[in-house]
Order: structure tokens, then sequence, then C-alpha cells
């Protein structure tokens, strides 16, 4: 099975951009975690747990060995969930919560 994470594609003055669509991922144990961003072929990835969340780089074999897959539950409503973590949460990790949080990003991905 194919694991499909949302990327947008920009194009921008001649220049065109990949940017990453937040992607919530869940695994077989009901672990969450939501990709927030792409750095360089890694993904990074805000996953839940019980400590502080941080933000991790993995690669797209790591996650799907890991047993991830895409969730269809709202990257939104994830981040803030997420912001409320009672163990808190790091500042880089902050940083991209709330952006998705207050972002107009879709809920739903489409592939054509």
């Amino acid at each position: 099975m194919a694991a499909y994470f949302g990327l947008l594609l920009i194009a921008h003055h001649s220049e065109v951009f990949i940017a990453m669509q937040p992607t919530v991922i869940i695994n077989q144990h009901r672990n969450t975690a939501l990709i927030v961003a792409t750095s360089g072929k890694k993904l990074l990835v805000i996953k839940l747990g019980k400590g502080k969340l941080a933000v991790t780089s993995l690669s797209s074999l790591d996650i799907k060995a890991q047993g991830y897959v895409v969730s269809n539950y709202s990257p939104k409503l994830a981040a803030q969930s997420y912001l409320q973590h009672g163990a808190g949460v790091g500042e880089r990790a902050k940083k991209y919560l709330e952006r998705i949080a207050h972002s107009e990003f879709s809920d739903k991905l489409i592939f054509n």
C-alpha cells in the first residue's frame, strides 16, 4: 500500500515550489502524529505521546515502517488538540501547530 501525503504545487513568478499540506497519520496502536512540513527528503512530524511534543524528522520509509497510514482526521482539529497537550509543546512544534490551527488548509486531501 502506498502512502500519500498532501503536496501542493505552487507557481510564483516562473518559479515552482512544492508545499506540504499538513496530514494526520495513525498507526495500528492508534498512535497519531501530524506531518507538518518537509525538510529535504525528510518529513517533519509531531508525534502525540506522553512527553513534551517536539518536531522530529523522518523519512517516508521510517513512517511506513512504524505502521503509520494517512488518516482522514482534520489537521486543523489535530493541531488545536495538540496545542492543549498536558505535558507541554516545544517552541518549534508550537509554531507549526499554531500555523496549522489557524490555517485555511483543506481538511481533505484531493487526488486527481
